[in-house]
C-alpha cells in the first residue's frame, strides 16, 4: 500500500506593518526634534571646525558667478580661480591692516576716553542725586576697555581662522563644476532632481541676500565714513568698519550700533551738542534710509523669513557659535527652510517659518508631491 504524500501546508505570508498616517507624522516629528538637539550639541562642540567652512561656503556662493563669468570669457578656470582668490586676499590683507592699526591707535586713546566717561558719569549722579558708588556697579569703562584689548589681542587668532577659510573656499570653488555629475552618479533620478532643485535654491536665495548684504553694508559704511570724517569725529574709519559688520545682524545690528557710536559721540563733544546730533543723524539715517528702502526693494521677499523667525534664529546661532553665528544665522536659517520644505513630513515647519507668503512654499510643495 503506496503512502500518499504529505501535502506542505502553506506558509503565512508576513504582511508589511505600516504605521497610521497620523502616527507616521508624529514619529516623523519626534525624530526631526531628536536630530534637532544631536545636530546643534555637535555644532557646539565643533564650531572651531564647521564656522570657518560655513564662512568659506557663503562667500563661494559669491565668488562663484564671478569664476564662471571669467571661465566664459575665455579665462581658463584654475585662472580665473587664482585671479579672484588673489584680489580677495590683498583686499582683506590690506582691510586687516587698517583696521588693526587703528584698532591699535583707539587703545592708546582710550585712557583719554575713559576720564571723558568717568567725568560724565560723575556729572549725572550729582544732578539726579544718585548713590555715591554706583559708579563702581556700572564699571563700564574698565567693560569697554577689557573689549577693546580683546579685540585687539584677537587679531592672530582672526589671521589663522582666515587661512582656513580660505583653503577651504579654495576648495569649494575647484569642486564646484563636479558637483551636479557626483550627483548624477550616486542617486536615482527623482532623487538627483530634487537634491539638485534644494541645492539651486539655496545657491541662488543665499547668494542673492550675501551679495545684496555686501553691497547694502559697503554703502552704509561708506556713509557713515564719509559724514564722521566731515563732522572730525575720532577714528572714523573704525566706525565705517563697525558699521559694516554691524549691518550683517538683522534689526539688532542697525540698532546696537547707532547706540554706542551715540555714546562715543557723548564723550567726545559734550558738551558741543551740534557735532553729536550731527553724527548721530548720520549714523541713524544712513540705517532708517539705506536699511529700510534700498535693502528691501534689492533683497525682496526672496527669504520668505518670518521676523520672528529672523529673531529666534540669532539666538540660537548666537548660542551654538557665538558673534560668528549672529553674522551666519539668517543665511543658515534660509537654507534649512529651504530643506524643510522638499521633504514630505516636514514641509508644514517650513511653511511657518515663512513670512506668509505661500506662494513659494506652495510650489515647493507641489513639486515635492509629484517627484514623491
Amino acid at each position: 500500500m503506496q503512502s500518499q504524500p504529505q501535502r506542505s501546508t502553506p506558509r503565512p505570508r508576513l504582511r508589511g506593518f505600516r504605521f497610521p498616517p497620523g502616527q507616521l507624522r508624529a514619529n516623523t516629528l519626534y525624530l526631526f526634534v531628536i536630530a534637532v538637539v544631536a545636530v546643534g550639541s555637535v555644532l557646539r562642540l565643533t564650531g572651531s571646525i564647521f564656522v570657518p567652512f560655513v564662512i568659506a561656503l557663503l562667500l563661494s556662493f559669491v565668488f562663484a558667478p564671478v569664476v564662471a563669468w571669467l571661465n566664459a570669457h575665455r579665462v581658463p578656470r584654475v585662472l580665473a580661480i587664482a585671479v579672484v582668490m588673489v584680489v580677495f586676499i590683498a583686499f582683506g590683507f590690506l582691510l586687516g591692516l587698517i583696521v588693526y592699526t587703528s584698532f591699535q591707535s583707539l587703545v592708546r586713546e582710550f585712557p583719554r576716553y575713559q576720564a571723558r566717561f568717568f567725568s560724565l558719569l560723575q556729572q549725572v549722579v550729582q544732578r539726579f542725586d544718585l548713590p555715591s558708588d554706583v559708579l563702581d556697579r556700572v564699571q563700564i569703562s574698565r567693560t569697554v576697555g577689557n573689549a577693546l584689548l580683546s579685540v585687539s589681542g584677537d587679531f592672530l587668532d582672526f589671521g589663522s581662522r582666515l587661512m582656513v577659510v580660505l583653503i577651504f573656499l579654495l576648495f569649494l570653488l575647484i569642486e564646484k563644476p563636479y558637483v551636479r555629475g557626483k550627483l548624477t552618479a550616486a542617486f536615482n533620478q527623482a532623487t538627483h532632481q530634487r537634491l539638485s532643485r534644494v541645492l539651486r535654491d539655496i545657491n541662488r536665495q543665499i547668494g542673492h541676500y550675501v551679495a545684496v548684504k555686501l553691497f547694502v553694508s559697503s554703502l552704509t559704511a561708506i556713509v557713515v565714513y564719509l559724514s564722521f570724517a566731515i563732522i572730525g569725529v575720532d577714528f572714523a574709519f573704525i566706525w565705517g568698519v563697525l558699521t559694516f559688520l554691524f549691518n550683517f545682524v538683522p534689526s539688532i545690528g542697525s540698532i546696537a550700533i547707532s547706540v554706542i557710536s551715540l555714546v562715543f559721540l557723548i564723550a567726545q563733544y559734550v558738551p558741543n551738542w551740534p557735532p553729536i546730533i550731527a553724527g548721530f543723524t548720520a549714523m541713524a539715517g544712513a540705517q532708517l534710509v539705506i536699511g529700510n528702502i534700498i535693502d528691501p526693494k534689492m533683497l525682496g521677499d526672496r527669504l520668505n523669513l518670518s521676523p520672528v523667525v529672523i529673531l529666534f534664529s540669532l539666538l540660537i546661532w548666537g548660542w551654538l557659535w557665538s558673534v560668528a553665528g549672529l553674522f551666519l544665522a539668517v543665511p543658515l536659517t534660509v537654507a534649512i527652510k529651504i530643506v524643510l520644505e522638499h521633504i514630505p513630513g516636514l514641509q508644514p515647519i517650513g511653511i511657518l517659518m515663512g513670512t506668509g507668503n505661500f506662494t513659494a512654499s506652495d510650489r515647493t510643495t507641489e513639486e515635492g508631491r509629484d517627484l514623491g
